[in-house]
């Protein structure tokens, strides 16, 4: 049992959401449901976010994750359970169906960025929630860095707060989030939305929108 503990405190983020999330997929039955992945220039992109906008569409929801290597493939959310989610590329794409995966499912909400009249709110809220806080950034945002100010710090056990965006979240880095309570840790905006909630960790996307379209192409 302490090894299997152990283990399980070594695993990727993305890799612990995927095991927690096949078993209620294979429950509903849509495990080998078609799933289709598409860069898509024209999609809202968050603040925090760097790369292209990816669309995943499941079962007639649409989520989005944003990533510096985007992919165009129709595959089934099962493959998830099988790969070792090794390469970036892949854990961004099972990013973008765990966020698809869990709006369909009704466990989150969050599945596109806000529009871009919003962001100067969504700092604002950011601002007051890392105030005081002593602050390190797991991905670029840039906007988060530089609201943090004089209080980002350059190691996680420096800070009172750990802010993971979707490009962070992709990394090998990320994996230091198991040595954390999940009141220090909050993911941010929608590219990380899914696997924050099936993971029951803080996720910040105040203004996140939800379905976009309802057809698969």
């Amino acid at each position: 049992m302490g090894g299997e503990k152990r283990e399980n405190d070594k695993m990727h983020p993305i890799n612990k959401a995927v095991q927690k999330l096949i078993p209620m997929m294979e429950e509903c039955g849509i495990e080998d449901s078609p799933v289709v992945i598409t860069p898509d220039y024209d999609l809202s992109r968050c603040a925090y976010e760097r790369g292209v906008p990816v669309q995943v569409i499941f079962g007639g929801r649409s989520a989005v994750f944003v990533s510096e290597e985007p992919i165009k493939v129709k595959t089934k959310a099962s493959f998830m359970g099988d790969a070792p989610l090794k390469k970036s590329v892949q854990r961004g794409a099972a990013a973008g169906i765990i966020n698809a995966v869990s709006g369909f499912l009704c466990l989150n909400r969050i599945l596109h960025a806000c529009s871009q009249e919003k962001h100067s709110l969504c700092r604002d809220a950011l601002s007051e929630s890392i105030r005081g806080k002593r602050i390190y950034c797991c991905g670029e945002m840039p906007d988060a860095k530089k609201l943090a100010g004089n209080s980002l710090v350059a190691k996680p056990e420096e800070a009172d707060i750990i802010l993971i965006s979707g490009d962070g979240l992709v990394e090998n880095e990320s994996e230091f989030f198991n040595r954390y309570s999940p009141e220090k840790v909050i993911f941010i905006g929608p590219s990380t939305s899914g696997t924050a909630h099936i993971l029951k960790c803080q996720h910040f996307c105040p203004f996140g929108r939800a379905n976009l379209q309802t057809y698969e192409d």
